[in-house]
């Protein structure tokens, strides 16, 4: 796993470098849509209170990445979002450290990007699945996973 790890990081350093040559006549804000839409539907999950980036999540944070590099006006507001387990205080700064460690791959990757990427955290009060059980070692673990996650909402694209 680290072995793919490296190698993802070596491709955005390349991605780095071949998005700052300069592209001559190349227009690609009429693909921008489609593009987008599919990243903005995507989500990444995170493991029970722990926010590092999986390899599956890697993947797609570099889709967002490429919308990026396409589409020079665009900005991205990567939100953080926790399970029920745990106090509120806990599950915001949680939700930070989520969006906190995608923005840290993202710019690492690109680091040119930085300021067009913004983060927020919603803690546990935004859930795709209602919860009732909110114990330690929930029988319904299953539905606490689809919780802990960051969204993507992209601005400024063209269409």
């Amino acid at each position: 796993m680290w072995n793919r790890l490296v190698i993802m990081f070596c491709f955005c350093f390349l991605i780095t470098g071949i998005s700052s040559c300069p592209k001559k006549g190349i227009k690609t804000t009429s693909k921008a849509s489609p593009a987008v839409k599919q990243v903005g539907d995507k989500r990444i999950f995170f493991n029970y209170d722990e926010f590092n980036i999986t390899e599956a999540s890697a993947d797609i944070l570099l889709d967002v990445i490429a919308v990026l590099q396409d589409n020079p006006d665009a900005q991205v507001a990567l939100t953080g979002h926790a399970d029920n387990r745990g106090s509120h205080d806990y599950n915001l700064a949680l939700g930070a450290k989520r969006a906190d460690s995608a923005k840290k791959f993202m710019v690492n990757c690109t680091p040119y990007l930085g300021k067009r990427i913004k983060t927020a955290s919603k803690g546990e009060t935004e859930p795709l699945v209602q919860v009732k059980d909110n114990s330690k070692n929930s029988k319904y673990e299953k539905e606490h996973a689809k919780n802990r996650r960051v969204e993507f909402s992209f601005s400024g694209i063209k269409k």
